[in-house]
């Protein structure tokens, strides 16, 4: 099938289109062949009069049959109009998981401004959420319960204003602790409804599992049943003490991240949070189907016109031209 095309319309035959100036040579031969002459008077008898209307319109049949046949030839042609369909895109559920213990009030993010652990962690959560436009992004804040701060919304306004207003608990009250296996159970909660195509939660902490109401290799198994990916992000530098930081133990982290499939970081400052969210918001990406078509036909009008221009012109010549018989 051959296909000519300019500006959304298309030909499928254009092969059709050489009968346009076959039709073309064909009027000017007949144009310019002499027809069979009747014995008359002298021609100089009539030299002074000036032609009828009817003889000014003898070529005007002809003419339109040439025009009527150039509009036939595109109407063979198969003119179609070539419509993009609207891609059914369908983003991805994620939930932010992110610790609110009194640990991340440390200012180790940055060794110049001192920007606390949860400045940043909030900072990159809004960057990041501000960048998914065509997924559905919830929230979940956890210490030692956790809570739903925003359900899974595509509304961007909205979900900054609860990321924004995420800070930690007072240190030693009841509120504080790092309940991991209880964040992870709570975004399976808030996924287990929906039927996107991918599920992903970012589960963000500073600490180690301290609240062992669930614990976090099973809250992970319940994630994979689930059909939920956990990425984990291990924050921060350790613990403070008089002789330096004192590296954490992350190792339930990566196991959480690699029961369901996700990927484990660690991040020591603001910027390599911004990159560690960089790397999650390329590894979330839906593959998008190429650009579909649809072809619709669009020869009536060239059809219409061709037929109606012969009508016409048979008309002329029937009706308004007098030949001799």
């Amino acid at each position: 099938m051959s296909w000519l095309g300019l500006d959304g319309f298309a030909l499928l035959d254009p092969w059709f289109l050489l009968f346009a100036p076959a039709a073309l040579l064909a009027a000017l031969w007949r144009a310019r062949t002499p027809r069979a002459a009747l014995p008359t008077a002298a021609a100089s008898l009539f030299a002074g009069v000036p032609p009828s209307w009817r003889a000014r319109l003898r070529p005007l049949p002809l003419a339109l049959a040439t025009l009527a046949a150039c509009c036939l030839a595109v109407a063979l042609a198969r003119p179609v109009e070539r419509d993009v369909l609207p891609l059914q895109e369908q983003g991805i559920d994620i939930v932010l998981a992110i610790d609110t213990s009194s640990s991340m009030n440390i200012a180790d993010m940055d060794a110049a401004q001192k920007t606390r652990r949860m400045a940043a962690a909030r900072a990159r959560a809004r960057e990041f959420a501000a960048a998914r436009t065509h997924d559905r992004v919830g929230a979940v804040a956890f210490a030692r319960y956790g809570e739903l701060r925003c359900p899974l919304t595509l509304d961007e306004q909205a979900l900054d204003a609860f990321l924004g207003v995420i800070d930690t608990v007072p240190e030693g009250s009841e509120l504080d602790g790092t309940a991991i296996g209880t964040a992870v159970a709570k975004a399976v909660q808030v996924l287990q409804k929906s039927d996107a195509k991918s599920k992903v939660v970012v589960l963000l902490t500073d600490g180690e599992n301290t609240v062992h109401d669930i614990a976090p290799a099973a809250a992970a198994k319940l994630a994979k049943d689930a059909g939920l990916r956990v990425h984990t992000i291990g924050l921060g530098n350790g613990t403070p003490t008089p002789f330096g930081f004192q590296p954490l133990d992350f190792r339930e982290l990566r196991q959480i991240a690699e029961t369901t499939g996700g990927r484990f970081f660690q991040p020591r400052s603001s910027d390599d949070l911004a990159e560690v969210y960089a790397q999650i918001d390329e590894l979330e990406k839906v593959e998008l189907a190429d650009p579909r078509y649809r072809t619709v036909d669009r020869f009536e009008w060239p059809l219409a016109c061709g037929l109606a221009t012969l009508l016409l012109a048979l008309l002329v010549d029937a009706l308004l031209l007098r030949r001799a018989p």
